[in-house]
């Protein structure tokens, strides 16, 4: 038999070769929270405003657009470094006390209305001469933002909230932090069952590689005294800021953790159906703080929705060099 020989494949039909796949550097590791305040409380620069209602401390970390953030109800600024140093790179951040959050800052919280918390935002606009700029609430700060863009909206650019609501019922631990506000004094630490509610709230959203970030934020909640913490509790009761939303023109982006136990994903539902102009984003496996949990990813995705990058490349990213261009 004569000897058969073996065709040469066809060159159109050659298999190219696999390149090999380019190895993907590793992940950086997580930020170390108390570093993280650490490195915050040396460049950050402290101020206070003597306002109408109490003395307000602020802080301001970095250049560029405005960005003010409204805390939650119960926090103190260490709990947002690690966000604000991220996103300092690209804007002036600003972070408030609320009143009685400061021992002597003259707060007589009886006379202080939700609306006052309001003014008190817009006489720190003034205070620092800022015309517009960026908001960024979080949970009772989402109410103290929405009722500012309200008020007046072309003033704010953009706004981002998170865990927001317009209003919203008492979770049973809320009920007892305000029956106890009324009577008890010191801080909130002091509270019957703190650390059980909120480790039934916020411990499993904590990824076991922060345990030093969750250690840090019971430490950090334990420190808002328990007055300050009651009367904004007492505004909530009453509040309804519903009848608002469909007048409020921003563009605003709802950010909500799907796992939240605080702050349910109804109320998010809520806005993104009552605001003409909303975005909203559910955040998967995050709870309601997403400042201590996610902090990192939270911060990038504020500074790209508030100022997102042209084709041409961010504003403080170097420019690739044009063909033949010499390097210096």
């Amino acid at each position: 038999m004569p000897e058969m020989e073996t065709a040469a494949p066809d060159e159109a039909d050659a298999v190219p070769p696999v390149p090999e796949a380019t190895p993907r550097p590793p992940c950086p590791a997580p930020a170390n929270m108390r570093a993280e305040v650490a490195a915050y409380d040396r460049s950050a620069r402290v101020g206070v405003w003597d306002g109408p209602r109490y003395r307000m401390t602020y802080r301001e970390l970095g250049a560029g657009p405005p960005l003010i953030v409204l805390p939650g109800i119960a926090s103190t600024y260490r709990g947002y470094a690690i966000m604000l140093n991220r996103l300092s790179a690209r804007f002036r951040t600003i972070l408030y006390d609320y009143p009685g959050d400061q021992p002597g800052d003259g707060a007589r919280l009886g006379r202080i209305t939700h609306a006052n918390f309001v003014d008190d935002l817009f006489g720190l606009i003034e205070h620092l001469n800022l015309g517009r700029t960026f908001l960024f609430g979080l949970s009772f700060g989402s109410t103290v933002a929405l009722r500012a863009l309200h008020r007046e909206p072309r003033r704010f650019p953009k706004a981002v909230v998170q865990g927001a609501f317009a209003h919203r019922r008492f979770t049973p631990a809320e009920r007892v932090a305000l029956f106890f506000g009324r009577r008890v004094p010191g801080n909130v630490g002091r509270l019957p069952l703190h650390h059980t509610v909120l480790a039934y709230n916020n411990r499993s959203h904590f990824p076991a590689m922060f345990e030093d970030r969750w250690e840090y934020y019971v430490e950090q909640n334990t420190l808002t005294p328990i007055a300050a913490m009651a009367h904004r509790l007492d505004l909530l009761a009453t509040l309804d800021l519903r009848p608002l939303l469909p007048a409020i023109p921003n563009e605003i982006l709802l950010l909500q953790g799907n796992e939240d136990r605080i702050v349910a994903r109804r109320y998010f539902e809520e806005l993104k159906a009552g605001l003409p102009h909303a975005e909203g984003v559910l955040m998967p496996l995050v709870g309601h703080q997403p400042h201590f949990t996610h902090a990192e990813v939270l911060a990038q995705v504020i500074d790209q929705w508030l100022l997102p990058c042209n084709p041409e490349g961010c504003p403080n990213e170097p420019r690739p060099a044009a063909p033949g261009a010499e390097t210096p």
